[in-house]
């Protein structure tokens, strides 16, 4: 893997907080690399994904989709990251999510953004997602704590 990239993805999965001055430099540096054709094969491209998929801007998570599209010919588990891009991409318009991949704190409450009743667990299946029962009851688990007895 290029290793500006492997430096900027090392970066961002210790990074906490994806909207720091730090994180928006990242994704720029990602962008550069895209744009000067330095991201070669499957996996640079889901990797530097990875690293755009953090943004709350259109153009930078449209580019995390392309590039997570990409990967997919070659690599099955940019499905999943492409799902995510797509969902992120409806949040950001204001639109409900498809897949059921995107989290939003309202008040002190962790919640699904609102989904597309429309959308199968099928076809979640074939972006590499649970079904939405599963991701509910995950969701559950982090708000509540795993399920057993409470002291």
């Amino acid at each position: 893997m290029n290793a500006d990239l492997q430096s900027l993805v090392a970066a961002n999965d210790a990074e906490v907080d994806h909207t720091s001055p730090a994180a928006i430099v990242r994704r720029q540096a990602v962008l550069a690399l895209r744009a000067q054709g330095l991201l070669r094969g499957p996996g640079e491209q889901f990797a530097a994904a990875t690293v755009l998929i953090y943004s709350e801007d259109l153009a930078e998570v449209e580019a995390a989709q392309a590039l997570a599209l990409a990967a997919m010919g070659k690599d099955k588990s940019a499905r999943r990251l492409a799902a995510t891009a797509y969902d992120r991409l409806r949040r950001l318009r204001g639109e409900p999510q498809k897949f059921g991949t995107q989290l939003v704190v309202r008040g002190d409450v962790l919640e699904l953004w609102p989904i597309d009743p429309a959308t199968t667990d099928s076809e979640r299946a074939k972006w590499d997602v649970p079904p939405l029962a599963e991701i509910q009851r995950r969701l559950a688990e982090v708000a509540n704590g795993p399920p057993g007895p409470r002291a």
